[in-house]
């Protein structure tokens, strides 16, 4: 840097030791200016925390309208009686966006972007697929648990409606 440059740039008064407290104070304002506005890092903290939360919501919306569903499906098989399900999640929804990938030239190397779509909010990225959350296990208490017909009916109904593994289903009788 030209130090003759900046100091024609400065008034006459300012040279030497001035001009350093000068530019000190110039910087100052700055790093002030700057620390009180909001940086990405910050945003998109709280854009993945938010996103965190509604993924956790439409879990937990999944979970109660599969709890439901199952209560009302068990409550209609003969025998089965006053019925109360609870399932439980491993691994929330899951989504998979789509990628644009670009050769990366002179270096080799392949590059990644979101490709972004334009929607009222703004651009979000282009939802590839979503994955449904992982059921861990279902635990059904029914009236008519002790019958052991009503058990087999009540765990192939809720296998074959989850593609849940029968030895994650837990039937027991209600009290």
């Amino acid at each position: 840097m030209n130090l003759e440059r900046i100091g024609a740039l400065l008034p006459k008064r300012l040279s030497g030791r001035g001009s350093l407290v000068f530019f000190a104070g110039v910087l100052g304002v700055f790093l002030l200016i700057a620390g009180g506005l909001p940086f990405s890092n910050e945003t998109k903290s709280q854009e993945a925390s938010a996103a965190a939360q509604t993924a956790q919501q439409r879990s937990e919306a999944y979970v109660r309208q599969l709890e439901a569903t199952l209560t009302e499906l068990i409550g209609s098989i003969e025998g089965a009686g006053r019925t109360k399900v609870a399932v439980t999640l491993d691994a929330s929804a899951e989504t998979v966006y789509a990628l644009d990938e670009t050769d990366g030239g002179e270096n080799g190397q392949r590059q990644f972007e979101h490709i972004l779509v334009d929607t009222h909010k703004g651009q979000d990225a282009l939802v590839e697929m979503t994955w449904e959350p992982v059921i861990r296990g279902i635990a059904v208490v029914c009236e008519g648990a002790g019958d052991v017909t009503v058990n087999a009916q009540i765990t192939q109904a809720v296998s074959v409606l989850t593609g849940v593994s029968t030895n994650r289903i837990s039937i027991s009788k209600m009290s």
